[in-house]
């Protein structure tokens, strides 16, 4: 692409440039119906900024050129998932909304060690780039005691991101949302052409699966599988039927007695449940 080309890519006085109500529409819909993510009309400049790379990798001239493109590929042509991609977003922290973290320690894990299970089993449903299932591999390492284990599932519908956390690598700008005293157990600071990066520690590493799964989808990773399941700061960007169809969803993977984590912004309130709320944002399923 010429210089000149991509100088008039980026003018916004180019009208074909720009998203017009007809393709906002489709591509709203588009992500509703792959990802069940609900975007309001006052997030237009975010999907035109965010979709832009595609138009130039694709080398097509208009938004309204990329969704006749959409239209005319089948559901499993890999361009979908470079458009889902590009409109999930995936802020997350280690040791994010640390009461929930508090939780687990003091009132989940006691009472799961006088049960005669071996190996606390975890979800997280919506695991971005890892940062949250590491962060529960870290807490979990130090507080069970030997002949006890655990197994930490990630999943999320972006590919980039399961990679990403697959990877367990990641910046040292990062290192202050991690107490120091998990720093020598739990991760390794780069060194020479890896300087400014750190790593998770491979004993925990390999305690943590990563795949692709859409919350979306009808099927679970399974029934009355997991002590815990984090779905944090998802349900925001869910409509309120699609909220419905995945806590319901959750509900069934989560054994007699385990629990649910959402972000403390997210609520139930006005769905018809079966999960017991026990703590902000915490609800457990009965025995």
């Amino acid at each position: 692409m010429s210089a000149e080309r991509f100088l008039d890519f980026n003018s916004k006085e180019s009208s074909q440039r720009l998203l017009s109500p007809e393709d906002m529409q489709f591509f709203c819909e588009a992500i509703a119906k792959r990802a069940g993510i609900w975007l309001k009309p006052s997030k237009l400049e975010l999907v035109q900024t965010r979709l832009r790379s595609r138009l130039m990798a694709l080398s097509l001239e208009s938004y309204e050129d990329y969704r006749e493109h959409l239209k005319s590929i089948s559901k499993d042509d890999p361009e979908w998932e470079a458009f889902t991609n590009l409109l999930t977003t995936n802020k997350t922290d280690f040791f994010r909304e640390p009461a929930h973290f508090d939780f687990l320690i003091r009132e989940i894990l006691p009472k799961w060690l006088a049960t005669n299970q071996s190996t606390f089993k975890v979800w997280s449903a919506a695991s971005s780039t890892g940062e949250e299932a590491f962060t529960l591999a870290m807490i979990l390492s130090r507080s069970l005691p030997p002949g006890r284990d655990f197994k930490i599932l990630g999943t999320d519908i972006d590919t980039s991101v399961v990679a990403a956390a697959s990877n367990a690598v990641y910046s040292q700008i990062k290192l202050p949302e991690i107490p120091l005293d998990y720093h020598a157990d739990c991760i390794q600071k780069g060194r020479g052409q890896a300087q400014g990066w750190f790593r998770i520690r491979p004993e925990l590493k390999e305690k943590v699966l990563f795949k692709p799964h859409n919350l979306m989808d009808r099927t679970a990773p399974g029934e009355n599988v997991f002590d815990l399941v984090l779905c944090r700061n998802v349900l925001i960007y869910f409509a309120p039927e699609t909220i419905e169809f995945v806590q319901k969803k959750i509900f069934s993977t989560v054994k007699p007695g385990g629990h649910l984590f959402i972000g403390h912004s997210e609520s139930f309130q006005g769905f018809a449940h079966h999960w017991k709320g026990v703590a902000p944002s915490i609800f457990k399923k009965g025995s």
